[in-house]
């Protein structure tokens, strides 16, 4: 059963109904072609319960969450625009539970970043039916997914192009958390071995996500659309560019000899 459906990519109003606080002025002026975000939805194969208790828990985060700094005047109206009028399925199916986005790096020319992963289903609640344990693990890793494969779409449409090598090692950066440790592993994402710039924890490896995928694609444990998934990108993957020899992809030692305490000595 597939619980859940992504939209990538997503309108910035979906993003918004997840958390209006993602969606920034700076986000619309740079506009969307170097950024991408993800919605994920729970599909139509869950019980009308389900959508039900989503929405219980969105509205109680929605009462606890609220900005109460600004005036009361101002407070109410954001009260109105976000709590619902009434508790109905129709508006759990409309609001994501979880989001992430792929954004060009800051830092390293060529890169992507894969952060904002947030998904709004609790971390507590196990079921070892679900892909990686829980249902909070899978609807991160159907939006983890979902922009790997839009990526790998977007340069396999640069195959054309004379303009450089397209390679997928060390092309998507990323920083980790206690829960999104075991999506990137299990997926063949490589642990950085120095210390960057961007305090990334994870990037792409072709070889690793190239195994990694060709295993879950075979994997009858899992929903047809995520061996889908798991397929489309290793069809992929197996066109891509391997690095040449020497050729230092990950930009790990770019020289610089980073060192994230320097302003801290500076100050003594």
């Amino acid at each position: 059963m597939d619980r859940f459906q992504a939209t990538c990519p997503a309108d910035p109003s979906c993003i918004e109904q997840f958390d209006p606080s993602l969606i920034q002025k700076k986000y619309d002026e740079e506009g969307t072609e170097n950024s991408v975000w993800v919605a994920v939805y729970r599909s139509n194969q869950n019980q009308p319960s389900v959508f039900v208790r989503d929405e219980f828990f969105h509205v109680m985060s929605v009462a606890t969450t609220m900005d109460t700094s600004s005036s009361s005047a101002s407070s109410s109206s954001s009260f109105k625009a976000s709590w619902p009028e009434k508790l109905q399925t129709p508006l759990a199916r409309q609001k994501p539970v979880a989001v992430a986005q792929l954004r060009a790096s800051p830092d390293y020319e060529g890169k992507g970043v894969i952060d904002s992963l947030r998904c709004a289903l609790k971390k507590e609640d196990t079921d070892e039916a679900c892909d990686g344990g829980s249902e909070f693990l899978e609807a991160l890793g159907v939006g983890l997914d979902s922009l790997v494969l839009h990526h790998l779409k977007k340069q396999s449409r640069r195959d054309g192009d004379d303009e450089s090598t397209i390679s997928f090692e060390g092309a998507i950066r990323t920083k980790a958390t206690l829960f999104s440790n075991r999506l990137l592993e299990e997926r063949g994402f490589s642990p950085v071995e120095n210390l960057s710039r961007d305090m990334a924890t994870h990037i792409s490896s072709l070889d690793g996500c190239l195994q990694k995928y060709a295993e879950r694609s075979v994997d009858t444990s899992l929903s047809m659309e995520a061996r889908d998934r798991a397929l489309q990108i290793v069809s992929i993957l197996g066109q891509m560019d391997r690095p040449k020899e020497g050729e230092n992809s990950n930009d790990e030692d770019d020289g610089d000899d980073f060192d994230p305490w320097a302003n801290i000595k500076m100050q003594i």
